[in-house]
């Protein structure tokens, strides 16, 4: 069954096209290993059910490492020797899933349990510190000439990763607060999700160029399409419907957490709501009614419209980079049509 087709907009070519790739190398990484702790791991993937058994389940969209082998591609490098990069980019990614699910108490991720929901906090701990350990490890078999590439290409994935860890403490720490600014909110997204998408463009465009001024122009634009991302996240955990994000309706909402719509409802009007929410959000859990009258709130005062054309916003700044990157126009379309999946993905 063709997830993608039935939830929403099918995936643009760009992050379909290096699965072939993408797959035997992830699994090169992790499925030779024995102990019962890759077998979380394979889970954790969705390559096998909570027995062990080889299945083949819907799985997360690949967008970071895609980003980085068609970013490789688009400017003339190898896409062979950008593959350690991005199986580290995806392992990173999936290591911070594990550990955010237990921080947020996530029990459901893509229609089935999370690891400690299966495994318990402690074994689902050691799997992300495992996670993480075998992204570090594919750095290692990169193969360039030039040793300073190497050393490069390993800060950048590295200082991104402890960026996503910052901005994960951050988002922790807003838990409860009332006096988050959409400014505060910002930082912490450019930390928590912009670091690893920033840094798949950067590296793919640092590994295919070779060249420090092409590299820091897709900084830029990784960056601008971090925010598009967190951003249109927040517009899903909010108002995305289940069958789709396979979350509940307003999950963002239930956990009281301080997203985008929230923190704009809270200032917008004078501020005539903050009260409201505050007292709202002191609750442990919200109620179904409880809900409702939050989603009345971010409806009058137009959350959703402002959160949109924010992704909108961003992705004017992608447009407007790459159209000094030097694509072909094959690539410019491509890249394009992946700026189009995103601000209207509805999973």
């Amino acid at each position: 069954m063709n997830n993608n087709v039935e939830f929403g907009p099918e995936l643009p070519s760009v992050l379909s096209r290096y699965q072939d790739v993408l797959e035997p190398a992830l699994r090169n990484t992790i499925s030779d290993r024995s102990s019962f702790v890759y077998d979380m791991l394979r889970y954790c993937m969705g390559w096998s059910d909570v027995a062990g058994k080889p299945c083949d389940l819907e799985k997360g969209k690949s967008i970071r490492p895609s980003l980085c082998l068609f970013t490789c591609e688009a400017l003339g490098g190898d896409v062979n020797r950008a593959v350690p990069a991005a199986v580290s980019l995806e392992l990173i990614h999936n290591f911070s899933l594990i550990h955010d699910e237990i921080q947020d108490f996530d029990a459901i991720r893509h229609h089935r349990p999370t690891l400690w929901n299966v495994w318990g906090v402690p074994k689902a701990l050691v799997a992300g510190n495992v996670m993480r350990v075998l992204a570090e490890k594919s750095m290692s078999y990169m193969d360039f000439e030039n040793p300073s590439l190497i050393y490069h290409s390993s800060s950048i994935i590295s200082e991104a990763c402890l960026e996503m860890i910052e901005g994960q403490y951050m988002d922790i720490s807003f838990e409860g607060e009332t006096r988050i600014n959409v400014d505060q909110y910002m930082e912490m997204i450019s930390r928590k999700t912009g670091a690893l998408l920033r840094s798949s463009v950067h590296l793919g465009a640092v590994i295919g160029s070779g060249n420090d001024e092409v590299g820091n122009l897709f900084r830029c634009i990784g960056a601008a399409l971090g925010f598009m991302f967190q951003i249109r996240d927040d517009i899903l955990g909010t108002w995305g419907e289940s069958k789709a994000t396979g979350k509940p309706v307003g999950a963002d909402i239930r956990r009281r957490k301080n997203t985008l719509p929230i923190i704009h409802a809270r200032e917008a009007k004078q501020g005539m709501y903050d009260k409201e929410i505050s007292t709202l959000y002191s609750s442990e859990y919200l109620s179904e009614d409880e809900t409702s009258r939050v989603l009345d709130i971010l409806d009058d005062t137009k959350a959703m419209d402002y959160c949109q054309g924010l992704v909108e916003n961003y992705a004017f700044q992608v447009h407007k980079g790459i159209k000094s990157a030097g694509f072909s126009e094959k690539s410019d379309t491509e890249f394009k049509e992946l700026i189009d999946f995103l601000i209207t993905r509805n999973y």
